[in-house]
């Protein structure tokens, strides 16, 4: 895996033509073991920011009554909080399974609308094992960022360390252009970019063309990933 780092494009050649699907669980595992630690040492930061997040969810939420807001928000902190004000174990431990379900599922769609994608415009016929392999070691620069981030989360107390456009700021949290700044981060680009060097040995296509089709569907999937929050916001808000 550490080749993946420092040898890129010889490694997704060995990946692709000694294709084993059991490979894809190695860096999947490496990532896991790492949130699970990261949801370890931030279990205060967590709690903190989500129950700033719930607040203002629940505080912009024009249908329920002032009693039910106050209602919801003692329940979010009960859930939250002990009687001690300290997080609980059994929500950080929650939130960290659920932030891992949610990085399986990422490259379960990413893997299969690259797939699709790369059948439709590069030709071929990638299958679904192999792509998965290739999208679960291209997913190893998420390690790195698991390691760089977690400590200055923690010193910093802030958990909105960004490694991108996210930093200039603009708009509210939850705004589309802020959250499509947000995900152009160097580190998503460094998977989009390992994806394209997988898929150029997989299709046989220069990497420059490969990487500007997954570029393509990269930023499609932020597009409409930053709709869906302000969308929800506004049909149940």
């Amino acid at each position: 895996m550490i080749n993946m780092i420092t040898a890129p494009g010889e490694t997704m050649e060995t990946i692709v033509k000694e294709f084993n699907w059991k490979q894809a669980l190695v860096p999947i595992a490496l990532i896991m073991c790492l949130a699970l630690v990261s949801g370890i040492v931030l279990k205060e930061q967590i709690a903190n920011t989500t129950l700033k997040n719930n607040k203002e969810s629940i505080m912009q939420n024009t249908r329920m009554t002032e009693e039910q807001k106050e209602s919801a928000l003692s329940q979010t902190k009960n859930m939250l909080y002990d009687e001690f004000g300290e997080p609980r174990t059994m929500a950080n431990i929650t939130i960290t399974a659920l932030a891992n379900i949610s990085l399986v599922l990422k490259i379960l769609f990413w893997s299969l609308f690259s797939m699709l994608v790369g059948n439709l415009f590069l030709g071929g016929g990638g299958t679904f094992g192999r792509v998965f392999t290739i999208a679960s070691f291209a997913y190893l620069p998420t390690a790195i960022d698991y390691i760089i981030k977690t400590p200055i989360k923690y010193l910093t107390d802030n958990m909105m360390i960004y490694t991108g456009l996210g930093v200039l700021g603009v708009g509210e949290q939850g705004e589309f252009f802020n959250s499509f700044l947000a995900q152009i981060d160097l580190f998503a680009f460094w998977r989009v970019y390992l994806m394209a060097l997988g898929f150029s040995y997989l299709y046989n296509k220069p990497t420059n063309s490969v990487l500007i089709t997954l570029s393509g569907l990269w930023i499609f999937g932020i597009v409409v990933l930053s709709g869906i929050y302000p969308l929800l916001a506004y049909l149940f808000g």
